[in-house]
This record gives C-alpha cells, structure tokens and sequence, in this order.
C-alpha cells in the first residue's frame, strides 16, 4: 500500500511538471473545493466512535465509504490514473516545448495576473478615499505622485518601500501621476476614477496601453491637462482621435509614435477640435511624406480602393493587385529576426503595359512586383526582391525560357522613371518653397514644472 501511494504521488507531481496553458478558474470555485475537501476529510476521520468517546480514523476511505457500483465509480475511484495525464502523456509529441513558446507561455501568465492584480478594489477605496488609494496603487506599481500644494513626488526606495498615509485624509487630492515604464494596463486606469484635481499624466513607454485604454481614459479624467503617451507602440490613430472628449486638454506628447499611420493628420484634427491643445513630438514633416506619397497612388487611374482604404492596382481582365494600404506586411519573426513563414504563392502577372506596371511599382515602393515574387521579406521591397530576379532570370537563360519583361533584373530593365522619393521632395518645394514648419512653443511655466 505505502508502495501504491509513493507511486500515485510521483503521477500526481509529474502531472503539474508538464508544460501546458492554464486553464481558467474562478477563485470562488477553488474556494468552494477545499471546503468540501476538509469536510470530507472531517467526516472520514470520525467515521468510527468507540464508546469511551475515542475516535479510529480508518486505514483506507474505502473502508468505510459507501460502495458504488461498477457502473458509477469514476477513475479515481478505481485507481486508476487521471485522464488529464493520459491525455497529456498522449499528446506529448504536439506540445511545443521550444524556448519561445515557453516565453510566450510565461508572457501569457504574467499577463493574467496583471489583469487580477490591477482590478479596482471597493474596499481599498471605502478606507482610503479615491485620491489616496490611487496614489497607494500608482506607487505600489512603481509610479510617482504629486499632490496638491505638495512639491514632493512620492515614489518606492531601492528596498520597493514607500511611506503614504494609511487611512483617509481630508483635503489630500492628487495632482499628477507619473506612471513611465510601467506595466500599467486598461484594468488598472479604473483607479483613477474619482480624482477631480488629476492635472498630468505620464504614461509613456507603458506597452500595455492600447485604443481600449485611451477611450477609458477620456471618461475616467476628462479635466487632464498634459497627457505624455510617448512610446506606447500599441496606440493607434483610433485611439489618438478618442482623445477628443478631452476638451481641457492642452498639452499631448507624442513621441516616438512614428509607426502609427496618419499620426500627423489625427494631431492636427485633435487641434483642430481643441483650440487650446498643443500636440508635441510628431513630425510633421515626415507624415507629409506618407500623406504625398498615398495621395500620388490613388491619383492614378488603374488603382481602385475598397471601404477599408486597401489600394489595388487593376490590369485589363480586370484582376486587382495588392499595393497599398492597412495589411499587416511585417512577417512573424524569431528571436534571431528572422521570418518564420514565407509566401512562396505567385500570382499572374498584370495584363499592362511595361510603362504602366513600372509606373504602379514606383508609386508602391515596389511592393507590386515584391508581391509577385512571392514574399522574402517584410522589411525590405527591393534588395531581396532583385536578388531572386536576378537567380530565376539567370536559370531561365539557360533553360530557353522566354522572359516576361516585367520580371526582369534591374540591370537588365529599359525603363528606369524617377524614384518616389525624388517625387515627393519635388511636391514639397512646389507647397513650402524654402519654408520649413516652425517648431512648436515650449509648454506654459506651471506644467513644464510638473512634466519635469
């Protein structure tokens, strides 16, 4: 018997040791088990009363449980082992015990618990009032505080102490929050609920902040004046535009945001709306180019555009090829930023004439002919692109297969037009002439203060 159970508890410790993705479980549910479990155990360990009053806790439970029938004894009743170990131990050859996996397994983990840990807790609030318990819940997570008529920013030590007050103080409200390189996520903003003297908040370089954050943002604090959302590459331009209910807004910096499509024209038409904000950080300058460069591929009169604003250039059987617009074009990528998966699927070339199907190259960075030579990358449009011409090209040759012009080398091409960034730089000195934009004013004396 002592043999049995040393066994079923080494089944039972290998179990938890496989890798695989937790399973949702509600606390209450965990909760409710182990009462059951201890009033089980209770029960079995008084199944036997003597009459002086002593108990015997039995040798085994199925001495002294009810028997079942065959039919409704489950597997742990018989002895057998657990299916869920059956199961894993089945499917052990599918599981993906890579190193990446792993990281996207303790990712995935971690990102759990933040959504517990950040919860918005009534009790915590009832004590503390709203002001104080933000500040106790900022701080905790790494943030800094300010209150008001207090020049002291609260923040955690070296050890991760920190010394806020304990209970609730009267005429305690907070002024700002600096919440840079943090981790706080769309659960955790319900915890500035509440605060009506917030006037600046940094979230910069959170990469938990996203559009579903910023239109919770809007309704949480709409009286925010300076807002720092530098670095948070999972924002959109969908979530720049929820911004317009914050029409106290005066301040919006936006650094490091590149990446977003249409990110100068959302600036401008936030300004537009709130003639008292100032965006700072975009360049302009550089989202005029992609606004130059999106406006000369629609102009032309083979492209077509759908509702979602893709951009397809059309041949004369009327087929549509990809060569613009809001696809996702980088590639899943390892460690190593290497792709994982390559498109080798090629398409039929376009009915078009040489001119035009170069035309349509130059206005798509040459992503039309990319994309017809399947997909070797997402980064580059053209090196990789002209080294594989040039391979299939240099096969053909020597097989006596006859070679469309449109997929040829570039060194062996008869048409050569102007790039597009020539183009581009051309329409800007037509708009600006020698002008440049002048370089937006420096914030107001108070919130510089504070942003510093």
């Amino acid at each position: 018997i002592v043999v049995v159970r040393m066994r079923s508890s080494i089944v039972r410790r290998s179990n938890w040791m496989i890798h695989k993705w937790s399973r949702f479980k509600r606390w209450q549910d965990a909760v409710k088990a182990n009462e059951e479990h201890q009033k089980e155990r209770y029960r079995m360990q008084n199944a036997i009363k003597l009459p002086t009053g002593m108990y015997i806790t039995p040798e085994r439970p199925e001495d002294v449980a009810p028997r079942k029938d065959r039919a409704d004894q489950t597997r742990q009743d018989q002895g057998a082992l657990p299916m869920d170990l059956l199961t894993n131990h089945t499917q052990m050859r599918y599981i993906d015990h890579s190193i990446d996996n792993v990281r996207r397994f303790n990712r995935y983990n971690h990102f759990l618990h933040l959504q517990y840990d950040q919860r918005s807790i009534p009790e915590r609030l009832l004590f503390l009032g709203a002001d104080l318990a933000a500040a106790h819940f900022f701080v905790h997570r790494g943030a800094a505080v300010k209150f008001v008529g207090d020049e002291t920013w609260y923040r955690r030590d070296k050890n991760k102490n920190y010394s806020l007050p304990g209970r609730k103080v009267d005429g305690l409200y907070v002024e700002a929050i600096d919440a840079s390189d943090s981790e706080i996520m769309f659960e955790g903003l319900d915890n500035l609920s509440g605060l009506s003297h917030l006037r600046l908040l940094r979230l910069s370089n959170c990469s938990h902040i996203d559009d579903w954050s910023m239109s919770r943002l809007s309704a949480l604090v709409p009286q925010l004046e300076l807002l720092d959302l530098s670095g948070c590459h999972a924002l959109s331009h969908k979530g720049i535009m929820a911004l317009k209910q914050m029409k106290t807004l005066k301040y919006l910096r936006l650094e490091g945001l590149d990446h977003i499509k249409d990110l100068g024209k959302s600036a401008l038409l936030l300004e537009e709306s709130n003639d008292d904000l100032r965006v700072l950080g975009v360049q302009y300058e550089l989202h005029l180019d992609d606004v130059i460069a999106e406006r000369k591929v629609l102009e032309h009169p083979s492209v077509v555009q759908d509702a979602r604003g893709n951009a397809f250039a059309e041949d004369e059987n009327g087929r549509l090829f990809y060569i613009a617009g809001k696809i996702n074009e980088r590639p899943t990528v390892t460690d190593d930023d290497n792709p994982i998966v390559t498109s080798t699927v090629r398409r039929e070339i376009p009915a078009m004439s040489d001119e035009e199907f170069e035309e349509l190259n130059v206005l798509s960075k040459g992503k039309l002919r990319h994309l017809l030579v399947g997909s070797p990358s997402g980064y580059e449009w053209t090196k990789e692109t002209e080294t594989i011409l040039a391979h299939e090209a240099s096969l053909k040759l020597k097989d006596g297969v006859a070679i469309d012009q449109k997929m040829l080398p570039a060194k062996e091409r008869k048409i050569h037009l102007t790039p597009l960034e020539d183009r581009i730089l051309e329409e800007k000195e037509k708009l600006f002439g020698d002008k440049r934009p002048e370089v937006l004013e420096q914030p107001a004396r108070p919130l510089k203060r504070l942003a510093e």
